[in-house]
């Protein structure tokens, strides 16, 4: 892979050439990990999706094996990411501040089956 995930397809590679390897959170940062707007990594989310397919085909019995946590951890993400554009919207209403037209758009057809629906209605609450 030049394209972009070269770091998560090598760390998928290890964990399933070593059966005694894992994969964990620490607390305590290790490296710095630098970018630029004109690094591989930045570039590489034009085509996201497109690489994150390649990942999950090649490391298939990897994504299979823990596909529960896999999908619950994305979940976490999501919801964490969704409340922190929810307070953005709060706040921005609190202070009276212009929302954005996605921001109104998401309030009039919130999306459902990922907590949307129940963001919309805590946003909405605040008026």
């Amino acid at each position: 892979m030049r394209s972009g995930f070269e770091d998560w397809d090598f760390f998928l590679s290890m964990l399933e050439t070593i059966p005694e390897a894992y994969a964990g959170i620490i607390e305590k940062l290790l490296i710095n990990y630098r970018t630029n707007p004109s690094s591989s990594n930045i570039k590489s989310m034009d085509k996201r999706l497109e690489l994150m397919r390649y990942i999950i085909e090649k490391h298939n019995s990897s994504y299979v094996n823990n596909i529960t946590n896999v999908l619950l951890d994305i979940e976490t993400i999501s919801n964490s990411r969704l409340f922190g554009w929810e307070n953005e919207i709060i706040y921005t209403i609190r202070n009276h501040q212009e929302l954005s037209e996605s921001a109104k758009n998401f309030i009039r057809n919130p999306s459902y089956g990922d907590g949307g629906m129940a963001s919309a209605v805590r946003i909405v609450s605040t008026l």
